[in-house]
């Protein structure tokens, strides 16, 4: 049977399909074919929340991600028929679905890429090349970094015989940016035992926090991408670079003993990439004693990787330092990086 004939009973115009919530399957809400064919479902299998800018998980409703798929006869891949191009699949009222379901074809091999979020910032394309069934990848064009948490996922699944039960699609999402935050405390001198201001000490807040020299647009080549997490694929980033600014009320930024997320839930979501001179800027205040306002300035060195997620943390004292970033979320990446060390007032 030719892959024209395999398409035409293949697909089936059929009323949207509910599939597996995350982490969890459920049963298709629609009936099977009478053929016996079984319908193509998904399940997900979300990133850790934690490296989301809006700490959003996928079962917010109306959350969306856009999946590419094909199959073929594993001993002959020379030919691809394409099922999914950039279909949407959705979360709506606990559960994913997508329109005109789709049935898997005994015998053939399929393959699937996604990405999240389903609507990209404006001035980014996406690519999809069908190479020889294994070789199918994505690419995104033109992506500017600014909140948007970029995912992708790929699987592979198989139907081996007629009547056998295949599972739900499982999409393991994993980040394609770097999630960068800083965290500040005042220096232990100028707190009391119980961990607050004493009346007499110098008081530490935060009026403003600046981050500039970090590249936020660039390209994405999926090509090396493994569902395992083994390659997430490489990325090319342009000349232009933006500023940070962390959002801070006109109080300021109290800092106590337990570092504080000095940009809050708004962190930094990061094109990787190499720096030689991240420029940061910190504008402070002394509320008790003669000293008032300061600020200090300095730079950063270092790397950030794909799908790390790296946090600086640094003490208000006679100088301010920064620890080596923490990589957490994923797996330990090596960084070396000095302290920064910026003369304060005494």
């Amino acid at each position: 049977m030719d892959l024209n004939s395999i398409s035409r009973i293949w697909r089936t115009a059929a009323a949207t399909v509910c599939v597996a919530a995350l982490a969890a399957c459920s049963s298709s809400t629609v009936d099977e074919p009478d053929d016996g064919r079984m319908p193509l479902t998904f399940k997900v299998s979300a990133a850790d929340s934690r490296a989301a800018a809006t700490k959003s998980t996928f079962e917010t409703e109306g959350c969306a991600f856009n999946v590419w798929g094909l199959f073929y006869n594993p001993s002959d891949v020379t030919g691809t028929f394409p099922v999914f191009d950039a279909r949407t699949v959705t979360f709506s009222s606990g559960s994913w679905s997508y329109d005109n379901e789709e049935y898997w074809m005994p015998g053939f091999t399929y393959e699937f890429r996604a990405l999240y979020p389903a609507v990209l910032p404006q001035g980014a394309t996406v690519v999809y090349t069908t190479g020889s069934g294994a070789d199918s990848h994505i690419a995104v064009n033109g992506f500017t970094a600014r909140g948007t948490d970029l995912m992708s996922a790929s699987d592979r699944r198989m139907v081996f015989a007629d009547g056998s039960t295949q599972p739900a699609v499982d999409l393991k999402f994993r980040h394609l940016l770097s999630r960068v935050t800083f965290r500040g405390r005042s220096d232990d001198r100028y707190l009391g035992s119980d961990g607050k201001p004493d009346a007499d000490a110098r008081k530490v807040k935060v009026k403003s926090f600046r981050v500039s020299g970090i590249s936020d647009s660039g390209s994405w080549d999926g090509t090396t991408f493994s569902a395992d997490g083994s390659s997430l694929g490489g990325w090319t980033h342009g000349e232009r670079t933006a500023v940070y600014t962390a959002t801070i009320g006109a109080e300021g930024l109290q800092l106590g003993n337990e570092p504080v997320d000095i940009f809050g839930d708004e962190v930094i979501l990061a094109i990787p990439q190499n720096f030689t001179a991240l420029r940061i800027e910190i504008v402070y205040e002394f509320t008790e004693g003669s000293l008032g306002e300061q600020t200090a300035t300095s730079t950063l060195a270092g790397t950030w990787l794909p799908g790390k997620s790296y946090s600086y943390n640094f003490a208000l004292n006679t100088h301010i330092f920064f620890d080596i970033p923490v990589v957490e979320d994923w797996t330990t990446a090596p960084v070396n990086i000095n302290d920064l060390n910026i003369d304060l007032p005494r």
